[in-house]
């Protein structure tokens, strides 16, 4: 009964962390697109994930965990709404780094509003077996990010902790779907780590934190 109680308090502080006022996503879209992020995310820094070269990726460390952010959600949103596959100035999103992923039909989809958001999620990180090459350094350079593959470093950037995505199904007529993303802290920047070297966390002090999501190595920034 008490672990029962247990599961339930956790369930229903968690939907609440993925509610926004206003917004037009569902905490099950927010859901999806964060838990894809975290997924791909925890598969990298343990060492689960492959390059264009057929090289695994380095393991790391100081990974930090995504939590969904309202106001980058609502910034997201009113840029996507503009039905414009374009990226929207960075003075506009205060900096923030965003991801875009546009979808086009010969008919209407609106049924793909659910899943669209993993869908995008997948592409971006696509990016890595399909362009990214081998990088020993892991930073990022003018010639990585010119390989075509910053969706992926972005979803990857190491010290990135906040998401927050709108999507626009209204678009053509209800043929186009557009998914804007944007992230806090960008990343993408040029003479950077994209992410640390190292060992997946195991306990609080593994991480700078002092925070560890142990059941996938991610650190959390409160």
């Amino acid at each position: 009964m008490i672990a029962e109680i247990l599961r339930k308090i956790i369930s229903n502080l968690a939907a609440s962390n993925l509610q926004c006022q206003g917004g037009k996503l569902t905490p099950q879209q927010r859901k999806g697109i964060v838990d894809a992020h975290n997924s791909f995310r925890s598969s990298l820094i343990n060492g689960s994930e492959q390059n264009r070269d057929n090289e695994t990726m380095p393991r790391g460390k100081n990974m930090l965990k995504l939590t969904w952010d309202c106001n980058l959600e609502k910034s997201a949103q009113q840029w996507a709404d503009n039905c414009r596959f374009k990226h929207s100035p960075r003075q506009y999103r205060q900096n923030a780094g965003e991801n875009l992923y546009m979808y086009s039909s010969k008919v209407d989809v609106s049924n793909k509003v659910d899943t669209i958001g993993v869908q995008a999620s997948n592409s971006w990180w696509s990016e890595l077996p399909k362009f990214y090459h081998n990088n020993p350094s892991n930073i990022m350079t003018e010639k990585v990010f010119n390989q075509r593959v910053g969706h992926f470093t972005q979803m990857a950037w190491g010290a990135t902790y906040k998401i927050g995505c709108g999507i626009a199904a209204h678009c053509e007529s209800k043929r186009l779907i557009i998914v804007v993303c944007q992230y806090k802290v960008s990343g993408n920047m040029i003479d950077s780590k994209i992410y640390e070297i190292g060992d997946p966390c195991k306990k609080d002090s593994d991480c700078d934190t002092k925070k560890c999501s142990a059941a996938d190595g991610l650190c959390i920034k409160e």
